[in-house]
């Protein structure tokens, strides 16, 4: 448990579901921040099963209302996604992504079908890698998504080429992967309040057996 700024009180409570023989991951969590990543064909060993916490200060709640007027989406937001992975990108000598109005789209549309219960979860089906990312309040923006994922770096083991015992950094990955070259991502914001964020990977990374820099 957490208090962030304007006394916005943030508990998370995640763990990871194996759903399938294809081992695709799901994240489900409880209030405050949560997040989740999905490859819907195979995974890496990045998950761990099992119940974890992760905490975080976010952004208060501007006093009930959205500073996008509920739309979800804002100026630059595209530009402000792709910006954000491509500087955690870069520190490990990654090429840059593309942006995909594509992915995007989708990415939009999952986001969007999530506004009325802002329950994290991953869209079905899906053929591509998939971040996602919900937290309490209205401020959450791209960065703030992008910030949460690149910080599971710190529990990633370069020499072992895995994730510490015990910890989950398959979102982090995902971004650096090195095979992935598209991105698209859609942000929503939900009705009882919260913003749920989806970005989409193309080809998507996390595959068992590869590493993600190579």
């Amino acid at each position: 448990m957490a208090a962030g700024p304007g006394g916005v009180v943030v508990v998370a409570v995640v763990y990871l579901m194996l759903i399938r023989p294809a081992a695709s991951f799901r994240v489900s969590v409880g209030v405050g921040i949560g997040i989740g990543n999905q490859n819907q064909k195979q995974n890496n060993n990045y998950y761990q099963e099992g119940d974890q916490e992760d905490h975080d200060q976010g952004p208060a709640a501007g006093a009930g209302q959205s500073f996008t007027g509920g739309r979800g989406t804002y100026k630059y937001m595209a530009h402000e996604f792709l910006d954000a992975h491509n500087k955690v990108r870069a520190r490990y000598g990654m090429q840059p992504l593309r942006w995909s109005n594509k992915l995007a789209r989708y990415a939009r549309r999952w986001s969007a079908a999530r506004r009325f219960d802002c329950v994290l979860m991953h869209s079905p089906g899906s053929p591509y890698g998939e971040n996602v990312f919900w937290g309490t309040g209205w401020d959450w923006r791209a960065t703030d998504a992008v910030k949460s994922w690149a910080g599971e770096s710190s529990v990633y083991d370069w020499r072992g080429q895995s994730c510490n015992p015990g910890q989950m950094c398959g979102h982090f990955t995902q971004i650096v992967w090195n095979d992935t070259q598209l991105i698209g991502c859609g942000r929503s914001e939900c009705v009882a309040g919260g913003v749920f964020i989806t970005c989409s990977y193309d080809p998507p990374g996390n595959w068992k057996g590869e590493v993600p820099l190579t």
